[in-house]
């Protein structure tokens, strides 16, 4: 028909379109976690080296080893920080591997991700 959509629907949907793959992740992680209960490892300690131990040798090498420019390094750094993403679980489930810990991780680290992606904005100045 040629007609536009009005500015606040457009808004609403472009911020719908952005939810999509945190909400896809965290959904997938819950129904892998359900279906994966009975494993007793606990996947915080690879929540821990995902977010926090990744990151830090990224800036550990981005910024002292390479010296890259601020612009590469915090992209290389957040890049780093994001959340477990669904190739492992594939590979622990094609080899028959722990792919309960693998789900959990999955979505535990999707949930964290918010808090640390957020405060890794704010130190390397990007959010406020």
């Amino acid at each position: 028909s040629g007609l536009g959509l009005a500015e606040p629907v457009l808004h609403f949907l472009d911020m719908l379109a952005l939810a999509t793959t945190p909400c896809a992740l965290i959904s997938l992680g819950a129904f892998l976690a359900e279906k994966r209960a009975g494993a007793q490892a606990s996947p915080w300690p690879l929540v821990g080296l995902k977010l926090v131990g990744q990151p830090a040798l990224t800036w550990v090498l981005a910024y002292k080893v390479f010296s890259l420019p601020s612009m590469w390094a915090a992209s290389a750094v957040l890049l780093a920080a994001l959340p477990t993403g669904t190739g492992p679980f594939m590979l622990a489930e094609y080899y028959n591997r722990e792919a309960g810990l693998i789900s959990r991780t999955i979505l535990l680290s999707t949930v964290a991700s918010l808090v640390t992606l957020t405060g890794l904005l704010y130190l390397l100045g990007y959010a406020g």
